[in-house]
């Protein structure tokens, strides 16, 4: 009896340990808190952002892309103890759905630093971000995926590289921080996976990784994200009206849309068609796909394998990838010139 009343302090003391390492201290939480901002577009809240350490003395805010509907859009950051301050857009990222903020008037402002890797799955993690038109709340969540996902993304029409994370995230809490339990910038919220018919959220919140906010940090130049210009999807999750034309024999990815002008359409494919291979290598996950794409500059051109299920015939396509972020290049491009 002596034993088993020994063996039950040990395990409620093991418990009440993994529990208090498994939250953030209120020390943590009150420097990310000072250094999160709302982020205001034509004086409306978009949602959330933080203000990043630079080591140059000026302040810059990391948010989300998604959140501007045009690149010279008039924007301000409130702050919950420091004032409100003007902002500047002055780099982004299609690709990452990331934003880079200069603000106007730099202050003694508060900053946190970038983690310098992803967290692990199972790994707690926290948003912070005015969720629901709320001050900073705190949202937990646990890392389902730390390795780089590719999933299409319409505000960018074109595939958003990410992270997973297990967490409901409400409307608001986009631009929002993803940190570790030390405070460290793990992610930016982009978005929420679609769940089934009728369910509005599967559970899973998308965040860039930390090495594309530290890359957009230190370089302060927009990307140029190579992009296809269309959805494809992995064949077995296809509806089976269209899987019933494919052979069995036929792997790879099924085109689901094609955007008029973009570099699928270029290339002479069409919906429903299956791309087999890229460059001789055969493809079966998107992920093949992209890792491959995004490994070139914008404009490389590869060599696909493309299946027609109507024809039952393979034939050869160039693909000429097309950078994500050409839309806005144009758009300032066109200012700049009057």
């Amino acid at each position: 009896m002596k034993h088993l009343f020994v063996l039950i302090l040990f395990f409620l003391f093991g418990v009440s340990l993994v529990q208090g390492n498994s939250a953030m201290s209120p020390t943590v939480i009150k420097v990310v808190r000072d250094a999160c901002v709302e982020v205001l577009v034509e004086r409306q809240l978009r949602g959330g952002g933080a203000i990043i350490e630079s080591g140059n003395g000026r302040a810059y805010v990391i948010t989300a892309a998604h959140l501007f509907p045009k690149p010279n859009a008039f924007i301000t950051i409130m702050t919950e103890k420091h004032g409100i301050h003007n902002a500047n857009l002055i780099a982004y990222d299609f690709g990452h759905d990331l934003a880079l903020l200069e603000i106007a008037t730099p202050r003694d402002l508060p900053t946190i630093p970038v983690a310098s890797y992803t967290p692990s799955p199972t790994q707690p993690v926290y948003n912070f971000g005015p969720a629901l038109r709320r001050r900073t709340l705190i949202i937990s969540g646990d890392m389902a995926e730390s390795r780089v996902n590719y999933t299409d993304f319409e505000p960018s029409d074109g595939y958003l590289a990410h992270i997973f994370i297990a967490a409901i995230n409400p409307v608001l809490t986009s631009g929002g921080i993803w940190v570790n339990q030390k405070g460290e910038v793990i992610g930016v919220q982009s978005g929420r996976l679609k769940g089934d018919a009728g369910a509005p959220s599967s559970g899973l919140s998308m965040a860039c990784p930390p090495s594309a906010i530290r890359k957009l940090i230190k370089t302060k130049v927009s990307a140029s994200t190579p992009g296809i210009g269309g959805w494809i999807w992995e064949l077995w999750t296809i509806d089976r009206q269209h899987l019933t034309k494919v052979p069995e024999s036929v792997t790879g990815l099924a085109v689901r849309w094609v955007r008029e002008g973009g570099a699928l359409e270029r290339a002479g494919i069409k919906p429903n068609e299956i791309i087999v291979a890229c460059n001789g290598e055969k493809i079966l996950r998107r992920n093949d796909l992209f890792s491959v794409i995004r490994a070139k500059p914008s404009g490389s051109i590869f060599t696909l394998s493309v299946y027609n299920p109507d024809t039952n015939r393979t034939r050869k396509a160039k693909l000429q990838t097309m950078p994500l972020e050409a839309r806005w290049n144009i758009y300032l491009k066109n200012l700049r010139n009057g």
